[in-house]
C-alpha cells in the first residue's frame, strides 16, 4: 500500500507540473490566435483603403504573418487539445465494451497516439534543418522559426499522450486494488458475521 501511495504521490506532482506547462502553452495558442486576427485584420483592412481610395500600399508581411501565427496556434493548441481530452475521436465502440476493456482500449490508443507524435516530432527536426536554409517570401525570415511550433507541439503532444498512458495504468492498477480490498473486507465480514 505504501508503494501505491508514493506512485500516486509522484504521479499528483507531476499533473501538477502538466497543469502549468499546458496552461501556459494554452495562452501561448491564444497569443498566437489573437495575432492571427490582428495579422489578417490589418490586411484586410490594407486592401478595402487601397479599393476605395487608390493608395498604393499593400501588406503582404501581414498575411505571411496570419499563416504563421495559424501554425503556432494549431500545433500548440492542439497539444494542449491532447492534454485535455477533446480531439476528435471515435468512441462509440469504447462504450459497448465493459470498462475494463475499454480502458485497455484506451492505453493502445494512447500509445498509438504517442507514436505519430513521436514521428512527427522526429521528422520535423528534418524541416527545421531544411528551415534555415529557406527564408519566407515576405518577411524573409528563416522559416526554421516556423517548423519549431510543429516541433514543440509535437513534443508537448508526445509529453501529454505520455500522461494519459500513465494515468489510465495507474486508475487499471487502483481499479485492481480496490477490487482486491472489497473481496478482503467481504472476507473480514464473512468472517466475523460466522463467528457471530
Amino acid at each position: 500500500m505504501a508503494g501505491y501511495c508514493a506512485s500516486q504521490q509522484r504521479f499528483q506532482s507531476l499533473q501538477r507540473i502538466m497543469n502549468s506547462i499546458n496552461g501556459a502553452a494554452e495562452k501561448c495558442a491564444g497569443l498566437f490566435l489573437i495575432g492571427m486576427v490582428l495579422a489578417i485584420s490589418i490586411s484586410v483592412f490594407v486592401r478595402l483603403l487601397y479599393t476605395y481610395t487608390g493608395i498604393p500600399f499593400s501588406t503582404p508581411w501581414a498575411e505571411e504573418l496570419g499563416r504563421f501565427m495559424m501554425v503556432g496556434s494549431v500545433f500548440i493548441g492542439g497539444a494542449v487539445a491532447t492534454y485535455r481530452l477533446r480531439l476528435i475521436g471515435v468512441d462509440a465502440f469504447i462504450g459497448m465494451v465493459p470498462e475494463s476493456v475499454a480502458r485497455w482500449l484506451r492505453v493502445a490508443a494512447h500509445i498509438l497516439t504517442l507514436m505519430l507524435a513521436v514521428l512527427l516530432a522526429w521528422k520535423s527536426i528534418r524541416l527545421i534543418e531544411l528551415g534555415m536554409r529557406q527564408t519566407s517570401p515576405a518577411m524573409e525570415m528563416p522559416m526554421a522559426y516556423i517548423y519549431v511550433f510543429m516541433f514543440i507541439g509535437c513534443v508537448l503532444m508526445s509529453l501529454n499522450t505520455f500522461f494519459h498512458v500513465v494515468k489510465e495504468l495507474l486508475n487499471a492498477e487502483i481499479w485492481q486494488q480496490g477490487a482486491e480490498a472489497e473481496r478482503s473486507a467481504a472476507a473480514i465480514q464473512n468472517s466475523e458475521g460466522g463467528a457471530l
